[in-house]
């Protein structure tokens, strides 16, 4: 598959400030789940496995896991935005990262072939109907035996009330900028649903609570939240500020600094899911 061939489709921004997002919440993850990088119960010093990132952003998770593998684990990574990969002379010789959109069906090498096969936070990026059949068409490529494990968010479960106004309003901004630019705010509320729903089997399910700012117990872990959040909200404003039915540039502004202060003060708490599965041994 070439460049040429696949459009990127990313409804989010294409800026440093996304990808700095995207770093800081990768660290925010990988401490929520205790310095680990996968529920799934495979064992990761076993020679010769096959595992896949789809929608890897710049391969920084295949990177961390590659620390973790045999040097003979063949770890691949695919995104709709190649520009913005790892360079190659900057990552491990055994991580591939190619080029694939999430809505395309899976090149056939690609097919039955991976132990594990991993993805997070990107099904917000489509209709309930096409995130279960991206879920689908990505279980094409675990092995017999295999297993998937996704990540999504669900950016409805925070703390309401009078102490958390500007949340609650920074919660209602990015709904209403999603569904603008044809996202959804729950996806991992329907992982479990849609992993039955194609066939897996050992499915299991881990809901995370992220506690945000002054809401957290780890000061490092409530300023990761903080700046994932505030990385979102920037991001809207330079697609959606002054656009009809959206914030105005000031609006966006006042709201941030207003966040950032009642986050550091008050703190709230959102939840995402995790979910794993195996797929059946063939007859």
């Amino acid at each position: 598959m070439t460049e040429s061939h696949t459009q990127d489709t990313y409804r989010g921004p294409r800026h440093q400030g996304e990808y700095d997002r995207l770093r800081t919440q990768h660290d925010l993850v990988k401490a929520s789940m205790g310095g680990r990088l996968l529920y799934c119960p495979v064992d990761l010093e076993q020679p010769n496995l096959r595992i896949l990132d789809s929608a890897t952003a710049e391969g920084m998770w295949l990177i961390d896991l590659a620390q973790l593998v045999s040097s003979s684990t063949s770890l691949y990574g695919t995104d709709i935005a190649p520009q913005h990969f790892v360079n190659q002379n900057e990552r491990p010789p055994n991580v591939h990262l190619s080029l694939q959109s999430i809505f395309d069906p899976w090149p056939v090498n690609f097919q039955n072939s991976f132990d594990v096969v991993h993805q997070r936070f990107v099904l917000t990026v489509g209709s309930n109907e096409t995130a279960q059949e991206a879920v689908k068409m990505l279980f094409s490529c675990v092995k017999p035996g295999g297993w998937i494990e996704l990540h999504e968010g669900n950016m409805l479960s925070i703390q309401e009330g009078p102490k958390h106004a500007a949340f609650m309003k920074f919660r209602d901004t990015m709904v209403n900028a999603w569904a603008a630019i044809g996202n959804q705010p729950s996806p991992g509320l329907f992982l479990v649903p849609w992993l039955r729903s194609i066939g897996a089997l050992n499915i299991y399910e881990s809901v995370q609570t992220i506690k945000v700012g002054a809401a957290s117990d780890d000061e490092e872990q409530g300023e990761r939240a903080i700046t994932v959040l505030l990385h979102l909200l920037d991001g809207m404003k330079i697609m959606l500020s002054d656009k009809p039915g959206q914030l105005t540039c000031k609006e966006f502004d006042d709201l941030r600094k207003q966040l950032e202060v009642e986050l550091r003060t008050v703190g709230n708490v959102y939840c995402y899911h995790l979910a794993w599965a195996q797929k059946a041994l063939e007859n």
